[in-house]
């Protein structure tokens, strides 16, 4: 079978969804997509290597017609450019995006390239255009697009995720976005921007990006900040991130806020069990870890507390790593 005749194949069975053969459906269930031929083409589809099927797939992109037929050859072309590292596909995406009219369409290229690893050479001064599309799911690729060029293009990029803090504020995800950009290519002129958006935000996963951001751009001088954030958000998930943020650029004045916080995290038994992933830690780990650098009464009243009374309401993860640093347990 020729590479030409395999895509034709492989094309055919993304769009296949009965079940593969000899397999059955259970009791009760009318469709089930991962016992589907379609499933099983979409994991092969991902798994190709051969840096000679490229030239077929954009061939095939060109001259597609069908909406849903483009969808499939974006996805493979994309994700067979990103194994094989050829970054000229960025160019080729961008440019399709240029003349395809279909919005669907668009957004899943753009998408898709924004979760690669391949660059936009050629084409990086269109990204400036398409951050101003009225379409929001177009500007949030544009956006990542943006954030993965190098740090000559910051000032540019930085002032218009300056403006487009302004025009969207009652938006939290675009706000989410534009933070995330700005963590990479902000500087102190977007500093206030983005604390407005920590401080008046209601979504958690809005002010993280924001603390976050803030903590890449200028975090050895904004403990205040932190420490702000920390006794005024009320939300856990917020509290968790900026605790992470004291405990990394704190000193001793924040000792009994973070007291405080170990204590209200053992103050009663968490019903979901938490999976630490990517060497990430618990909150109170990171407590535990900043307090003990100190030799303070308080510290050692808190240990003593833990031990006593709190050591069952600890998570594996947690009394682990109580049990293996705190001499006292």
């Amino acid at each position: 079978m020729s590479n030409k005749e395999y895509l034709e194949n492989l094309f055919e069975r993304l769009e296949n969804e009965n079940l593969r053969p000899g397999l059955e459906l259970p009791e009760g269930v009318s469709y089930k997509s991962d016992l589907t031929i379609a499933y099983e083409a979409r994991i092969e589809s991902q798994q190709l290597d051969n840096p000679e099927f490229i030239p077929l797939l954009t061939d095939r992109l060109s001259k597609e017609k069908v909406t849903k037929e483009k969808i499939n050859i974006i996805h493979v072309l994309v994700s067979l450019a990103d194994k094989v590292q050829d970054h000229s596909i960025a160019d080729f995406i961008i440019n399709f995006v240029k003349n395809e009219k279909v919005r669907w369409v668009k957004d899943v290229a753009l998408g898709d390239l924004v979760r690669s690893n391949i660059q936009v050479d050629k084409e990086k001064e269109y990204l400036f255009e398409l951050v101003k599309n009225k379409d929001w799911q177009i500007k949030l690729s544009s956006l990542g697009l943006l954030k993965k060029l190098d740090d000559s293009y910051s000032p540019r990029i930085e002032n218009i995720c300056i403006e487009l803090i302004e025009l969207n504020k009652k938006k939290p995800h675009e706000l989410n976005s534009i933070c995330g950009v700005l963590s990479k290519h902000g500087s102190n002129k977007s500093l206030e921007r983005i604390k407005e958006v920590a401080r008046t935000n209601s979504k958690a996963f809005t002010v993280n990006t924001a603390i976050g951001a803030i903590a890449s751009i200028n975090g050895t001088n904004e403990l205040e900040f932190f420490r702000e954030i920390s006794e005024t958000n009320r939300n856990n998930d917020v509290k968790s991130m900026s605790t992470q943020a004291l405990c990394k650029y704190g000193d001793e004045t924040v000792i009994d806020i973070l007291i405080k916080r170990a204590k209200n995290i053992l103050s009663k038994t968490r019903k979901s069990k938490i999976h630490y992933v990517g060497g990430s830690q618990p909150e109170l780990v990171h407590i535990l870890k900043f307090l003990t650098q100190y030799t303070d009464s308080r510290v050692d009243k808190l240990i003593d507390f833990i031990i006593s009374k709190k050591l069952d309401l600890m998570d594996e993860t947690e009394s682990k790593w109580f049990h293996e640093n705190i001499k006292k347990a």
